[in-house]
Parts: C-alpha cells; sequence; structure tokens
C-alpha cells in the first residue's frame, strides 16, 4: 500500500469566511509521496465505514507533480472529524493518506427559544345516548378523549420533527443552486462510472451508479423543496411534498413516484440489475429533474 502524507487546505471562496470549512464547501487534501503509475484516477474512491459516508466526499483527484496531488473533497454534515488513516482506493491500488483530521461549521441558524404554540382543535359532544350501563358511557367517553389527546400529540411530535428536520437541512447547503449541484454530481458520474461509456460496464459500477444517483436525487429534492429526503424513507417525502408543493406535485407526483418505485426494486433485486436498468433510471431521474426545476 502507497503511503502518502496529506494536509488539508481551504481556497478562499467570494462571499465566504477564510479558512472556514462549512458544510458543503469543498475544500483540498494537498498530498506528498510516492503515487503508484498505474492510478485509476476516475475510480477513486475511499474506503469508508458506513457511518462515515456524509463525513467526507470525493469530489476530484488532480496530480501538480508526479510526487504531488490535489484531492478535491466535501463534506455533508458538520462537526469534528478525524481518521487515524485515510484510504483511498481505484479497486487495485490502495493509497493511505496518513491522518487527516477537519473541522466542519454547520450553516443552520441557532434555534429561537421556547416552542411555537399550537391550538388543540376542539370536538363535540358525545351524544345524546342512552347507555344500559353507566359503567360503559363513561369507557366510551374515556376511549374518545383518549384517542382526541392521542391525534393532538400526533400532530405536535410530527410539527416539531418536521421543524427539526428543517433547521438540519443546511447541512446539505452548497455555494451551487440545487440544479447546478444536481448536474455537477451527474457529469462527474458519467466520467468515472463505465455504465455510461456505451461498452460492457464494470460489475460493482453498476449498483454504484444506482446507489450514487439515488443519493443526488434525494439531495436535490431535500435542497430544492425543503424536505429531509435524506433522512426520511419515500411516504413521508411523497405526503409531504403533496402537502407543500401541491402545484409541482399535481403535475409530476405520478411520475415521482414511479420513479422512487425503480430505485426500491433496483435495491431489493441487486443482484439482477442490469446496466440497461440504471442507465435507464439515471436517465429518468436527470430528466424529472430538469422538468420539476421549470415549474415555480
Amino acid at each position: 500500500m502507497a503511503t502518502i502524507q496529506c494536509k488539508t487546505e481551504i481556497p478562499a471562496v467570494a462571499g465566504l469566511k477564510d479558512n472556514e470549512l462549512t458544510v458543503g464547501r469543498e475544500f483540498l487534501l494537498v498530498c506528498d509521496g510516492e503515487f503508484p503509475k498505474n492510478l485509476a484516477q476516475e475510480k477513486l474512491q475511499f474506503i469508508l465505514k458506513p457511518e462515515e459516508k456524509y463525513q467526507i466526499h470525493l469530489l476530484g483527484f488532480e496530480f501538480r507533480s508526479p510526487t504531488q496531488a490535489d484531492i478535491k473533497i466535501t463534506a455533508y454534515k458538520a462537526g469534528q472529524f478525524q481518521y487515524q488513516d485515510l484510504q483511498l482506493s481505484d479497486g487495485t491500488n490502495d493509497l493511505s493518506l496518513g491522518p487527516v483530521q477537519y473541522q466542519v461549521e454547520s450553516v443552520l441558524p441557532k434555534p429561537e427559544p421556547g416552542q411555537p404554540e399550537t391550538k388543540q382543535e376542539p370536538y363535540g359532544p358525545v351524544g345524546p345516548a342512552q347507555m344500559p350501563v353507566p359503567m360503559l358511557y363513561w369507557a366510551l367517553l374515556a376511549g374518545l378523549v383518549g384517542v382526541v389527546i392521542l391525534i393532538f400529540i400526533s400532530k405536535i411530535y410530527r410539527t416539531v420533527q418536521r421543524r427539526n428536520m428543517l433547521e438540519r437541512l443546511k447541512e446539505h447547503d452548497s455555494a451551487l443552486t440545487p440544479l447546478a449541484q444536481f448536474h455537477q454530481s451527474f457529469r462527474r458520474l458519467q466520467r468515472s462510472n463505465t455504465v455510461f461509456f456505451g461498452t460492457q460496464a464494470e460489475e460493482d459500477h453498476i449498483f454504484q451508479c444506482l446507489e450514487e444517483t439515488h443519493s443526488m436525487f434525494k439531495l436535490y429534492l431535500t435542497r430544492r423543496y425543503q424536505v429531509p429526503a435524506v433522512e426520511w424513507g419515500d411516504r413521508l417525502v411523497l405526503k409531504d411534498l403533496k402537502k407543500h408543493h401541491k402545484k409541482m406535485f399535481q403535475e409530476y407526483g405520478d411520475e415521482l413516484k414511479k420513479l422512487l418505485k425503480e430505485y426500491e426494486r433496483g435495491f431489493q433485486d441487486k443482484a439482477n440489475l442490469k446496466e440497461r436498468d440504471v442507465l435507464n433510471i439515471s436517465t429518468h431521474t436527470r430528466v424529472l429533474v430538469e422538468k420539476m426545476e421549470r415549474m415555480p
């Protein structure tokens, strides 16, 4: 395994604070060492644990010289991150980048103190009814009151949950617009994934293409429609879009449901996933995003 030494650099960006790394901002690992001559740059991926998925994301790799390279990265999660030995691989060569650490600041505003007032919906009287057994009447009344209270608590919980989710949405913020960020990620995938090369795709690239286009689409929904699509399941996402973006959902709701169902089938039937399947899904995703973007 090739051993490399790296240091972090945060390029200056107009409108952003110098040397302050925020969620979605691009920065560099400037690395020195002996790089393999047969390194396949377009196939490079970080070797990460599942819980580290949003802590670091590879955007690009470029040589400054035969012994120095810039690794462009970003992070979609705020916090202090430290790797004892960050590793990069092209599937054949593994690169040890040594210890890497960085601090990512959230762009979320601090939550205001106190909870929003929520009015309890009134409910009508029960009755008139004649019960042969008085205790049955009180049991039914208690049950009705319990149901109303449960509905009331559920509404408050869902309201608070959505508000907290929306406060975390800016963890996925970027200097690019949602559409521009989607297009940038999609073009990068087209350049690196053999599914798009017009030849027989590498086996591991097929499922990788499905995963990455799905993540791009969820991130687009998150930023464009202020719905926590990355954290929520499809059912809650569709319900939220239908409620808060009625015009868009009326126009594209059926197509959106169909696309999410295609992703679900792809993830469930990974073993039988074909190159043409993920190519169709990725094209469907791009076309739907562009159509949704035209909707005011």
